[in-house]
């Protein structure tokens, strides 16, 4: 009886040990597949980047976003094309970047990629080429230039708003974190254009670096997204009291969640008809007779709504923060600079449309350079043709393989741009054929079907805001260097070495006219 007993006692034991020794098994087989047997096999790169998505994973969350920085030594060693993990192919050449994302044909991306930002509900997250293009063309006329000249007037008294509340900090010696003074302009902004609902930040007495640390932290989450796919999904199953238990700094987010679902809710149950000083959005989504029930949700408007927010608050942050820094430490520049828009705008009480700042020459070069090296987006974002082969040099690539090139790595290429990480406006003040080079590389937004959908607005609110603070204002940084501006970690948005302190100016004086 007693041995029966044993028997009957062990058996489970040896029931998990056979699972976990099938497991290891699995593990062996998928491995040697990849390594030996994966249409990918043949190419260069690290063999262990091959065998796992835990190679990418060790350096961008272990080591924190630093898989960006890895990849480049990648391409040193092994080629211009290499292998980064089981599934993606990264191509390390500018001439490259039109054939994989302004090529014709379908497109869509690996799956992986939409787990790290998305759960596929959104437009930007949705994978399936057709399926894109239904949600995508529902807004692409609402982000047309035609709809954001329609609508500057929002963009200026917001950006008026915000240097009204700048002022009053002149010769205080109090230092301003300016990435969390333009995340609310920016999150204003594109609430107002997104959700008719002003969040009402720059309302509130100061600033502070909310937004910065939500972002990043976002950031953390989609890297380990990218390796574990059901972490998002398991994420969004828990009440929210237990996420913010476990970080506070993701409120902000939350209360995002909140609004835009119960905008969205407002919304389905308000006549189409009903008069609004301008539209949104999601009135648009809505009122499209393409778009069949199930794209009009609740939480898929939601989704769609949150999905804006995220994508337009702190890559257009990071890109003023950017612009600003290299103004105040460039005093010649910013003298230039004035100059020409002062030409256009002699009183920035009286401004003008962005239309003619967009026609300054040196305003835009200036903008062209603060993009190049202050991209908002940093995540690599990879493409896959599913119904065809694409050839680089003597190399086929599979049907449906993930290829990625990183943005980063084409405005940083110094065979491109000379002397790269300097800031130099007159590198796009050169002749005709000069210029068209350099912006076959200059891809803030990146390009085709699937490029940013609000670069136009980005544009306007570069435009607008970069004038006020320039005419209204003198800065001068406080306790700022390069490493609190360059980028040193891919986060999704860029990430310098020091961010945890934010760039901090003073308003040393007020210009009147």
């Amino acid at each position: 009886m007693s041995s029966t007993g044993g028997e009957i006692q062990a058996s489970p034991y040896k029931a998990l040990l056979a699972l976990f020794c099938l497991w290891i098994l699995q593990c062996v087989v998928k491995v040697i597949y990849r390594l030996y047997f994966h249409p990918l096999a043949r190419f260069p790169g690290p063999k262990l980047a091959a065998a796992s998505f835990l190679y990418e994973g060790y350096y961008d969350v272990i080591k924190r976003g630093k898989y960006v920085h890895r990849i480049e030594e990648m391409h040193g060693q092994y080629g211009p094309i290499i292998r980064i993990n089981p599934q993606e192919l990264h191509v390390y050449d500018p001439t490259f970047y039109d054939s994989v994302y302004s090529g014709s044909g379908k497109w869509e991306k690996p799956s992986y990629h939409v787990h790290s930002i998305d759960q596929g509900v959104s437009a930007f997250g949705t994978v399936d080429h057709d399926h894109h293009r239904l949600r995508r063309g529902a807004l692409n006329k609402f982000y047309s230039k035609q709809k954001v000249n329609a609508l500057q007037h929002v963009i200026q008294n917001l950006a008026n708003k915000l240097c009204d509340k700048l002022e009053p900090y002149c010769n205080t010696g109090t230092p301003i974190d300016f990435e969390g003074a333009f995340g609310d302009f920016t999150l204003d902004a594109i609430a107002e254009y997104t959700i008719d609902s002003n969040m009402g930040l720059l309302e509130r007495d100061g600033f502070d670096g909310d937004l910065r640390k939500t972002f990043r932290g976002l950031g953390e989450v989609g890297h380990i997204a990218k390796i574990f796919p059901w972490v998002m999904t398991f994420l969004n199953s828990l009440p929210k009291w237990l996420l913010l238990a476990a970080n506070p700094n993701i409120k902000v987010l939350l209360d995002w969640d909140d609004t835009c679902l119960r905008i969205a809710h407002h919304l389905l149950r308000t006549n189409p008809d009903e008069t609004k000083e301008h539209p949104t959005v999601l009135r648009e989504i809505i009122a499209d007779p393409d778009l069949g029930a199930s794209e009009k949700t609740p939480k898929r408007l939601m989704f769609e709504a949150k999905t804006l927010l995220n994508a337009g608050t702190g890559t257009v942050a990071w890109t003023l923060t950017t612009a600003i820094w290299y103004l105040t430490a460039n005093p010649d520049i910013r003298a230039r600079l004035r100059a020409e828009i002062l030409t256009v705008m002699p009183d920035p009480r009286k401004p003008v449309k962005f239309q003619e700042l967009e026609q300054l020459p040196y305003f835009t070069a200036v903008l062209k350079e603060s993009l190049r090296l202050g991209y908002g987006a940093t995540l690599r974002s990879a493409r896959a043709a599913p119904d065809r082969a694409l050839q680089y040099k003597d190399w086929t690539i599979p049907p449906g393989t993930p290829v990625s090139i990183t943005i980063s790595h084409m405005h940083h290429n110094p065979d491109v741009f000379p002397d790269p990480m300097r800031f130099n406006p007159e590198r796009w003040l050169g002749d005709p054929e000069e210029r068209h080079r350099l912006e076959r590389s200059f891809v803030p937004f990146s390009r085709g079907t699937r490029n940013c959908l609000g670069s136009n607005l980005a544009w306007c609110e570069l435009y607008i805001m970069v004038s006020q603070c320039v005419l209204r204002m003198d800065l001068e940084p406080f306790e700022t260097t390069l490493e609190h501006v360059e980028m040193y970690s891919d986060m999704i948005v860029s990430e310098p070495k020091r961010w945890k302190e934010g760039p901090r100016f003073l308003v040393k004086s007020v210009i009147n006219y």
